[in-house]
This record gives structure tokens, sequence and C-alpha cells, in this order.
């Protein structure tokens, strides 16, 4: 109390240092400045609307310059690469249907010209970065399509060059022909002269009947013919060879001509043994040679039918490779028509918005001048002055009560500071009784404020208490009826020894009157009674392990590590657990499963918060399967496994029940305080908060597994030491 006089006098230096401050050491701006300020603004809204149509006319002109120099100029290409691709096509037919070698060759140089120009603007459209893959897939469809026109190119060549060799065969066929003619019909008539007349010159005397009808002159007679026929049939089937457009049938075209051409050499060898003629035989055998040679009609029409035929197919080939092309060539133009509308669209885009920010600027502009008018001047400088002219008043009237608030940082916050500054020096009385108000209030306050803490405190432990005494209110009644078990076993083996020992006195009476004999008697009853006392000292340990269990979990001080058998601490408490729901409800039983590890051994933990962890867990499993068993009816049975396994570096424990799962929503918050799955009034949501805060203390971790319905797992992992940071 006594403080806050000595806190005055700097209370009473603010007001004086007040003024300089904002004179001298803050940045400060006159009402002129802030005038040009003001204009400055206007200025700069009106240069921002500028700027931004200098960027917006910029950007309009770049898009309009790349469609210009880009867009449209790809657009080109593109349908000069479509009507230069039918032209190349276009040029494969040409070529096959080239007459001579002289058309051929022109329509050859015109295509290469064709796909030198092709290949020209492909280039220039794959120089564009935008459609150098579609550029490339119409390269690769060009050059597959290349493939097929060389094959056109070189088979249309050596098939005009088999026809003209042909050409020249026919001219030699139909000279060897007239030859062979001239030679045999002379030869056939002279001999039917003969054979009618018997004359062979005019001038001779006939020959009798029996001479010229001899068989001799029959034969010669029938193989002049013969060869005649021969020779004309071999003929007619060059002929027939030279027209032929199907090259299946060359095959017994050529038989039949083979077959004339060795006819008429037998006819010709039975010709030879009556004259020899010399000319005949040379051209019967030009006749077989222009027909059976490998230069001759038969071969060179085969070669060429083949040829035509595989130029078809190249053919029919190359227009599959064209419309691919072509389907290429489509898509790059949609391609590139697509970017031409984008570019156009952006172009109007960029005009839309250099027209929206210059009427927005245009607005703001506007809105800024009316602001600086009516808010700068009417509110902020004319209010101010009317402001501190009303506080000046009220001041010259007496009343000191009233602050001078007039913010800001030029002149007339300047005038307003300084009489901030005579106001408070007229209320420093005032001021000090007020600090000293101040501080007694701030002093309730503080002890207000620690008394609010104490109870927050005790608030907490008040509630980890009942969440322990809520723990121990479920567990009295199964420890009672654990209790109960060893202590009706030692009752039992306490009478028993009762009796044991009044038969001891019985016999020591007897032994004293010498009836029987002390040393056989004793020795039969004292087995029994050493039986009956280790059974009592069995039960009474038994049930002071409950008890001591029931004490370390009830105890309030922090436990001490010590090793301790984790699967008998385990059992231990699941047993509790389950036989405090058994005494609340005698209906409920399970079907409990155990696969403990039995080199689990000892793990060093603080068995009574270890406990604690176990006997929750087992709790809320049977609670959990109690509540099934009421909702599902007498099919159901309720089933509790336990599993433990001495890992590497840890220990894993598991306890799973065949419950109804836990919903969806609840999943991730379970370990969070105050949330709880139970009906309320039947749980404070705090176990499974404090089951996790444990196991963190432990360096270990709790893991949930669920099927809502179905089953929850809870999996527990501890390290195998105690951690470095767990108190000693």
């Amino acid at each position: 109390m006594s403080a806050a006089p000595e806190d005055a006098p700097p209370a009473r230096d603010v007001p004086a240092a007040k003024p300089e401050a904002s004179a001298g050491g803050a940045r400060r701006m006159g009402v002129g400045a802030q005038l040009y300020s003001g204009l400055i603004g206007a200025i700069v809204l009106t240069l921002s609307a500028s700027l931004v149509a200098y960027f917006s006319f910029r950007e309009i002109l770049g898009q309009q310059s790349r469609l210009a120099e880009y867009s449209v100029p790809n657009l080109i290409d593109s349908v000069e690469v479509a009507r230069q691709s039918a032209v190349v096509v276009n040029g494969a037919v040409r070529l096959i249907a080239a007459a001579s070698r002289a058309e051929h060759d022109a329509v050859a140089e015109e295509l290469d010209r064709d796909r030198q120009i092709l290949n020209e603007i492909i280039g220039k459209l794959q120089s564009r970065s935008a459609f150098s893959a579609q550029a490339q897939r119409i390269q690769d469809r060009l050059a597959e399509l290349g493939v097929e026109l060389e094959r056109i190119r070189e088979s249309a060549a050596r098939r005009l060059v088999i026809a003209g060799i042909l050409a020249g065969l026919a001219e030699e066929l139909a000279e060897t022909n007239r030859r062979i003619e001239r030679i045999l019909t002379t030869a056939v008539d002279d001999q039917g002269f003969y054979l009618a007349e018997g004359l062979r010159r005019l001038e001779d005397q006939p020959d009798p009947v029996e001479r010229r009808a001899s068989a001799s002159e029959l034969a010669f007679y029938r193989d002049l013919v013969g060869v005649n026929h021969q020779a004309s049939l071999g003929v007619l089937l060059l002929d027939e060879a030279m027209a032929l457009s199907d090259r299946r049938l060359l095959e017994p075209l050529q038989e039949r001509f083979h077959s004339a051409v060795e006819n008429f050499r037998r006819s010709y060898a039975g010709l030879s043994s009556r004259s020899s003629n010399a000319a005949l035989g040379k051209d019967l055998e030009t006749l077989a040679q222009i027909g059976e040679s490998a230069e001759g009609i038969i071969p060179l029409r085969r070669e060429a039918l083949r040829r035509l035929e595989r130029e078809r197919d190249a053919l029919a080939a190359g227009r599959e490779y064209s419309e691919k092309l072509l389907a290429e060539v489509n898509k790059l133009v949609e391609d590139i028509n697509q970017e031409a509308l984008e570019v156009s669209e952006a172009s109007r885009a960029a005009v839309r918005t250099g027209i929206a920010w210059l009427i927005l600027l245009n607005v703001l502009s506007v809105a800024g001048a009316a602001l600086i008018g009516w808010l700068f001047v009417g509110r902020h400088l004319v209010r101010r002055l009317v402001k501190l002219a009303k506080a000046m008043r009220s001041m010259a009237g007496g009343d000191l009560e009233v602050p001078v608030e007039v913010r800001g940082n030029d002149e007339v916050s300047d005038m307003a500071n300084a009489l901030e500054v005579f106001r408070r020096h007229a209320l420093e009385v005032q001021r000090l009784n007020l600090v000293e108000k101040l501080a007694q209030e701030l002093d309730a306050k503080n002890s207000s404020l620690e008394q609010a803490l104490k109870d927050l405190k005790r608030a907490q432990e008040q509630i980890v208490a009942e969440e322990k005494l809520s723990s121990l209110g479920q567990l009295t009644a199964g420890v009672a009826h654990e209790i109960k078990n060893p202590l009706n076993f030692i009752s039992n083996f306490s009478d028993v020894s009762a009796e044991l020992i009044d038969e001891i006195g019985e016999v020591l009476e007897e032994a004293k009157e010498g009836k029987l004999d002390l040393t056989e008697e004793i020795a039969d009853i004292l087995p029994d009674l050493r039986t009956n006392l280790k059974k009592v000292k069995e039960h009474s340990q038994r049930a002071d392990g409950i008890v001591r269990s029931m004490l370390e979990h009830s105890r309030a001080t922090p436990g001490e590590w010590r090793p301790e058998d984790v699967n008998a601490l385990l059992k231990r408490y699941v047993d509790l657990a389950y036989h405090s729901l058994r005494a609340k409800d005698a209906g409920f039983n399970l079907k409990l499963s155990e696969d403990l590890d039995p080199n689990m051994g000892q793990i060093e933990v603080i068995p009574q918060d270890l406990g604690r962890v176990f006997l929750n867990l087992a709790t809320n499993a049977c609670q959990a399967l109690d509540e099934k068993r009421r909702q599902s009816g007498p099919d159901y049975m309720p089933e509790l496994a336990l599993t433990s396994r001495r890992l590497q570096e840890r220990a894993e424990f598991r306890v799973r029940d065949n419950g109804p799962g836990i919903p969806e929503d609840l999943r991730r918050k379970v370990f969070e305080p105050f949330v709880t799955t139970k009906p309320t009034g039947e749980g404070t949501g705090l176990g499974l908060s404090l089951v996790a805060d444990i196991l963190t203390r432990h360096g270990g971790s709790i893991q949930l597994d669920t099927k809502e319905g179905e089953f929850t797992e809870m999996r527990i992992l501890l390290p195998l030491e105690r951690p470095p940071d767990a108190a000693r």
C-alpha cells in the first residue's frame, strides 16, 4: 500500500514528456504535408491508370504479334502440309501409271521435290517448340510413306525397263514368226502339191501315186504341218502372255508353251532327216529363247506382273500411311487452330482486363478524390479542430474529467497534447489517489487469481483422485471375491489344524496312561498338520498379494521402478476386472484365452502404474462385452484374448475382445481426456488418457485396432529396459 505514492512521481512526468516525443522523437506529418500527400495519391492513381493502359495495350500487341508471327504461319504451314501430303500420295499413283521411263523419271523428280517441300514445311513446324512432337509424328509417318514410295519408284522403274525389253521382244517375235510362217507355208504348200500332183517342179515328170503317197512323204508332210501348228501355237501363247494381267495364269501358259516348243523341236527333228533348213531351225530356237530364256517374254512378264502386284501392295500400304499422316496433319491443324483461337481469346481477355482495370482505377481516382475531400479534410482535419475547440471550452468551464482525445501526429495533435498536459497537471492529485486505489484493486485481483489457481489444481487432483476412486470402487467387489476364497481356505484349514492339535492332546493323554505309543501316533498326525499350515500360509500369502496389489493401485504417491513379472501382473489385474464385473452382475461370464510368452520374464516397470493400465483396459473390455451381451441375447459368447510377446527390443501385449467396437467418430479421440463411449454418468473419460500418459512415462505406446460391431484390440508396446530419462 505504501508503494503507490513512491511510484507517483514517474507517472507525473509522462504528460510533460509526450509532446516532446511527438515533436522530436517520432516521425510526424504536418497538415500541409498531408494535403500534398493526398494530391500525390491522386496523381499516383492517374499514373497507375496510365500504366495499366500501357501494359494492357502492350499485352494486346504481344498477343496480336504472336497471332501474326506464330499462330497464323503455323496454321498456314499445317494446311500446306495437308495439301502437300495429298500431292505426295497422288505421286505414288502417277509413278505406277507412268507409261514410259521418261514419264516415270519426270514423276519421280517431281515427287522428290514435293517430298522435299513437305519436309521443309515440317521442319518449320518442328522448329516451333509448341508443335515439335506433332511435327515429329508427321515426319515419322512421312518416313513410313517414303519407304513405300521408294519401293514403288524402284519397282516401277524396273517394270518400265521390262516393258521396253518386252516391246523389243514383241517386235522380234513378230519378225521371227513372219520368217517361220514364210518358210513353213512354202514348204507345206510344196509338199501338198507334190502329194496331190506328184511334181516337185512344173517341168518335172509326175511321180507315180505309190511313190508320192508313200509313208515317208506323208510323215514329212505331217511333220511340216506339226512344226507349223506348234510354232503358231507358241507365238499365240507368247502373245497371250503379253496380254495377261493375272500372274497366276502364266504358270499353265508357260507349261503349254514349253510343250509346244518340245513338240515343234521333235517335229523339226523329223524334218531334218529329209531336208535340213538351218534358217528354220535357227528361227525355231529363237522362238523358244524369246519365250523361255531368263530374259524371255514369260519370265519378264512374270516379273513385271509380280512387281505390279508389289507396287499395288505398296500403294495400299502407302495409302494407309497416308491416312495416318493425314490424321496427324488434321490433328495438328486442329491444335494450331485451337492455339490461334486461344491467342485470339487471350487478346480479347487482355482487352477486357485492361478496360476493367481502367474503369476500376478511374472509379478509385474519383473515390479517392471524394475521400480526400470528405474523410481527410472534413472528418480528419475539421473534425479534430472542432473536438479540440470543444475540449478547450469544457476546460474553461471547469470540467477536467474529459480527456483531450485528438489523435494524429501533426500541428493539431501538438495543440491537443499541450492542452492534455495542462489538464493532467490539474488532475495530478486526483491521479495519485486513483493510482493508490488501482494498486489496491490489483492486489485484490492477484489474490483472487492465486486462489483460482489453487482451486484449479485442487480440482485437477480431485478429478484424478475420483478416477482412482472410481476404479477402486469397481474393483472392491472383485477384490472381496478374490480375498474371500483364500480366507475360506485359511478358515477351513485352521479348523482342521485345531482338530489335529486336539487329537495330539488326546494322544498325549493316552500316552500318559500308557495306552498308546506316542511316537507312532504323533508321527501320523504331524504331516497332516504341516500340510494344513502350509496351505494356510499359501492362501494367506495369496490374500496378502491381493491386498498389496490393491494398495499399490490406490497409492497416490508415485511408485518405484522394479523388475516385475508382467505376465503375472496382466493376469492378476484381468482377474480383478472380471470378478469386479461378476460381483455387480452374476449373469456375466466370458471365455478367456491366454497366449502369454513363457520367455517374457521380468521387466523393470512401475507395477502400480502398469497395473492401472492393465486394469483399465481389462475393465473397459469387460464392460463392452457385458453391454454387447445384454443387447445380443443368449447366442452371443463374450470372449477376451490376452497375448504377450517378447520382441527384440520391446515387449508387446494385446488385449482383444469381441465386443461392439468403437465408432468411427471416436477412434481418433479415445486417448484424449474426457472422451468416453459410455453413457453420461458412467465414466469420466480419463481412463485411456491416463493409460496413454503412463505408457509414455514408461517409454512405450498404445495402439488401437477396432471394427465397429466386431472387435476391439489394444496393443501395448513397452521397452525392455527403463527409459534413460526415468526418475531413479
